[in-house]
């Protein structure tokens, strides 16, 4: 008896599933949609004619098939939104909701009766929607399925999305990023968050690192050209809100944007697609003829604002509206207003003169290698004019005792805590300096660590202090530094037999030998290049060296270049490579190679270093 039970709740349970199965092959919600809609139709029409129309239909599936406009596709969304152009239905639920007109997309009331200006049968749905155009269920219509690249905009969130992003990327204005395919003019009524996103990108300075072609040519982050074809809405949310959760080793700052910014620069770059349907591919390549070379910034001389005369006064002038215009405080700290991401420049005219501040405004990276300024394709006079206004940053701060100096002048990239974590020390490379480091602190003399603090250290961002702070001010701050980050007492260093000078010559032969021994020794933390970035620099802290900086390279003198490779660095990855064997003379062969790296840049550092001097 048991057993009959058995099979016959298993037979019910199959028929049923069977039915289910079968229910779901042969009759559809959509068939469901459009049956209803019919009926409501039916008790709409205004007369027997109409009334007949409907009578005369039946369920089937609806399908626009785009010729005409942009990419040749099918799109069946018209198959449940059935009355999406029956005026009727215009404050129905969905699906059986009518398309809403838009005066600001072109739409406009003739004889009292809405036209479109974007008529669905030549244009279709997806254009501007997204979504797959041929699925015939809300799962594979919509885009829920995680592999389609186009879900719904701003309608439909994907599952394997972070869910603290999904509510914010819904919301009709996404749908704008689709608008700007075509609709490119600045002011169109229909995109103010693209527009926003626009001047947002400039404002921001991102202009400076990414190329978008027509807008921008920065060539220090990805080309944003094609970012919103390549890449899904919540990718690009979440590469502005956390530039480092989808690539490990980005250098982009983390900019402190407010929700509604944040999606504004997501609809914007959502919309760079590489190409216009507006445009003819006679005009995209005509286009591309046009433009510039410059690996710079586009970014558009200020109008009728530049004086026609610059002498010193009305240069600095220039400069502090420019300062302003190009929105260096998107990332500097000037006075009250501070970007969060790089040094301060409050104290500026005191560091650094006119033809340093130039050659940094036009290529950064020839004075700090490891700099992540971009290289601005600006004027010569704008270059000058921003010289002149920072160096009138030239008053000496107020600055009390040994802690209120490092909590106004150091704590910035150094940090609270003295371990080198301070606001702006992710921007930075090499890394700053961590005091509590007892191993690598109590290995230096005080006249070395003096040193570093007066005159800076060339080829990082640590600037000369000389002007800002007496002999007793830096021993002042000197003094805190070990007694509350260090802690430890210092002890007497080891005197270590290196000598003054390389005794080895240099000669084609011992760059060989030590090209050699550094491919064998040197390339897993400085790498191949030697541009401290091998494959096991990502888990060293600090860094190891960029052994291409040639402002440090030249400036450093034979000894110490010995000391740190003979005798290692304490407190720091780099090993004592006297107890693995080198020789004084493999060292000599390893800093004449080096050097020879460097070899080209040696007139450039040179230069700098007059010019520092005077």
């Amino acid at each position: 008896m048991k057993m009959r039970l058995s099979l016959a709740i298993a037979s019910l349970a199959i028929l049923v599933v069977h039915g289910f199965v079968f229910y779901q092959q042969f009759f559809h919600k959509w068939e469901n949609y459009q049956q209803s809609y019919f009926d409501q139709a039916k008790t709409l029409a205004k007369n027997d004619a109409e009334k007949e129309t409907f009578a005369g239909r039946s369920p089937k599936i609806e399908q626009i098939m785009v010729t005409q406009f942009g990419s040749e596709r099918v799109d069946r969304c018209t198959t449940c939104h059935i009355a999406s152009d029956d005026p009727r239905f215009l404050n129905s639920p969905h699906p059986y909701k009518t398309h809403p007109y838009s005066e600001a997309l072109g739409d406009k009331q003739v004889d009292g009766r809405w036209e479109r200006r974007h008529k669905f049968s030549d244009m279709g749905c997806t254009v501007c929607h997204d979504g797959q155009g041929r699925g015939l269920t809300e799962f594979y219509a919509h885009g829920e399925d995680e592999f389609w690249n186009d879900p719904l905009m701003g309608y439909v969130t994907q599952e394997n999305w972070r869910a603290d992003f999904k509510d914010k990327l819904k919301g009709k204005e996404f749908m704008e990023a689709n608008c700007a395919q075509c609709h490119t003019e600045k002011n169109f009524k229909a995109t103010p968050m693209v527009n926003k996103g626009r001047e947002l990108f400039q404002s921001k300075n991102c202009y400076g690192c990414h190329r978008i072609e027509g807008i921008s040519n920065g060539t220090l982050g990805p080309d944003l050209s094609d970012v919103g074809k390549k890449w899904k809405i919540d990718y690009l949310h979440e590469s502005i809100v956390d530039p480092r959760a989808n690539s490990a080793t980005s250098f982009m700052p983390k900019f402190n944007l407010t929700n509604e910014e944040v999606k504004a620069l997501t609809i914007f770059l959502k919309s760079r697609r590489g190409f216009n349907y507006a445009e003819t591919t006679l005009d995209r390549y005509r286009a591309t003829l046009k433009k510039p070379s410059s690996n710079s910034a586009m970014v558009q001389p200020t109008e009728g604002n530049q004086p026609t005369t610059l002498n010193t006064d009305t240069s600095a002038n220039y400069g502090g509206q420019l300062f302003t215009e190009r929105a260096c405080a998107a990332c500097h700290k000037l006075g009250e207003l501070d970007g969060g991401i790089a040094p301060d420049l409050s104290f500026e005219g005191l560091m650094k003169d006119e033809q340093w501040l130039v050659a940094h405004f036009k290529n950064p990276r020839s004075l700090v290698p490891d700099s992540n300024m971009p290289s601005f394709g600006f004027p010569d006079t704008e270059f000058k004019a921003l010289s002149a206004y920072l160096l009138t940053q030239n008053k000496v701060p107020p600055t009390g005792n040994g802690q209120e100096i490092y909590q106004n002048l150091c704590l910035r990239c150094h940090g609270e805590k003295g371990d080198g974590h301070g606001m702006i020390a992710t921007y930075l490379d090499p890394y700053p300096r961590d005091f509590t480091n007892a191993g690598f602190m109590s290995s230096k003399t005080d006249e070395r660590l003096t040193a570093s603090i007066k005159n800076g250290v060339p080829g990082t961002s640590m600037p000369s202090w000389a002007k800002v702070l007496n002999e007793q001010q830096i021993k002042d701050v000197l003094t805190y530094i070990n007694q509350n980050f260090t802690k430890e007492t210092r002890t007497d260093i080891k005197q270590r037999d290196v000598p003054e000078q390389n005794p080895v010559a240099m000669s084609p032969e011992s760059v060989t030998r030590g090209e050699s021994i550094y491919l064998q020794r040197c390339t897993g933390c400085h790498g191949r290049k030697a541009d401290g970035k091998g494959p096991n620099s990502l888990d060293i802290l600090p860094r190891p060296r960029n052994l291409l900086n040639a402002e440090f390279v030249t400036r450093t003198n034979d000894r110490r270049l010995f000391e740190s490779i003979l005798y290692g660095v304490q407190g720091t990855a780099m090993p004592p490579w006297i107890d693995y064997g080198l020789s004084k003379d493999d060292v000599g062969d390893l800093v004449n190679y080096i050097r020879n790296l460097n070899k080209n840049k040696q007139n450039l550092v040179a230069a700098n270093a007059y010019v520092s001097s005077h």
